[in-house]
């Protein structure tokens, strides 16, 4: 699936010397926690193999552990960090909007659909939008509220809570409650990472509300980028087989898509151009 969304902001347009490229590569990675060389090598004015040598040098002066096809800040401080909604959204643009799009394509009019808080599940409202088909959507996301809000067409009902620090997304035991009350047709959720069949996040709250969505929801479909295959969070939310489909993009490393297929989990691969 192609898609016209625009690409991360490139942070350098010139040539660099080494050093002030893996100053910004290391700036890049305290604003985002994990990135992967594709996602670097959208963001920055350099070729694939001069970043992989970028990061082996980096690890070797104690500033970031490299991960396959990839980098996370030093483990004791990556498994609660979490980047400000803004750095998020700055993230393999391309491919939240072909998951998006994937995403919106399978809802059919009339369905009662959660959608979580986050950038990939951002597209697909937007996706859903333009199919212009009628819904009713739950999300304790107040930007999503406000986005799924401007059509006629969409019924919002938002969970109710402590609006999170930083963020747009509603917390704490009201929206508990409130998705306890709940039985919609679809979820659609992201995540911070996925590790060996194992979703989890950051911070216990947002793992919580995260577990009441998924009780809420007839069929649970999970929207991640490849990027998220990584090293797991300080927080489990749930085993992956918990799951109705997963929907990604082709840059899932092979071993993960087979990990899938052995799970008997649905997995739709998007493409981007």
């Amino acid at each position: 699936m192609s898609s016209s969304a625009k690409s991360a902001p490139q942070l350098a347009m010139v040539s660099l010397l080494p050093s002030q490229r893996r100053d910004r590569i290391v700036d890049f990675l305290r604003r985002h926690g994990a990135v992967t060389l594709q996602q670097l090598a959208q963001a920055m004015d350099a070729s694939v193999s001069t970043l992989r040598r970028d990061l082996d040098a980096l690890e070797a002066d104690g500033l970031l552990d490299r991960t396959h096809g990839g980098a996370l800040l030093r483990q004791q401080h990556y498994s609660t960090f979490e980047p400000n909604p803004a750095a998020a959204a700055e993230l393999s643009p391309r491919e939240k909007r072909a998951i998006g799009y994937a995403a919106a394509a399978d809802l059919q009019p009339g369905q009662s659909v959660i959608f979580d808080s986050g950038s990939t599940v951002m597209e697909a409202a937007r996706a859903a939008l333009e199919r212009r088909i009628e819904l009713v959507a739950v999300t304790n996301d107040l930007a999503i509220a406000q986005l799924l809000g401007s059509s006629a067409l969409v019924r919002v009902h938002v969970l109710g809570g402590v609006l999170r620090r930083d963020s747009n997304t509603l917390m704490g035991d009201e929206v508990l409650r409130g998705a306890g009350h709940i039985r919609a047709d679809v979820l659609l959720m992201g995540a911070h990472a996925v590790t060996d069949g194992v979703l989890s996040e950051t911070d216990p709250e947002v793992a919580a509300v995260k577990r009441a969505l998924m009780q809420a929801a007839t069929s649970k479909r999970l929207l991640v980028d490849a990027s998220k295959f990584r090293p797991r969070a300080f927080m489990t939310i749930c085993p992956l087989a918990e799951f109705s489909e997963v929907i990604t993009d082709t840059g899932l490393p092979a071993h993960e898509a087979e990990t899938l297929a052995q799970a008997g989990l649905k997995l739709t691969l998007v493409s981007v151009a």
